[in-house]
């Protein structure tokens, strides 16, 4: 992505560093590898599905947005 601008670059980026990302992490869950967000509580949402077996995609609680316990 290019930006043109007549700001200077101070206050384009300001609080750019201040921004939290989400943690991801990998996770096997039931044989099969997803990407995974911590949402507190001991429990996790579904983000990526990492497999490469087409029928992992077929289940529902596989699919991104589920919570996993």
């Amino acid at each position: 992505m290019i930006l043109y601008t007549p700001m200077q670059l101070e206050l384009v980026l300001e609080g750019f560093d201040q921004n939290k990302y989400p943690c991801y992490q990998e996770l096997d869950h039931k044989g099969v590898t997803v990407l995974v967000e911590d949402v507190g509580g001991g429990k996790r949402k579904v983000v990526k599905l990492l497999s490469t077996n087409p029928y992992d995609f077929l289940r529902p609680e596989l699919s991104p947005g589920t919570i996993l316990s």
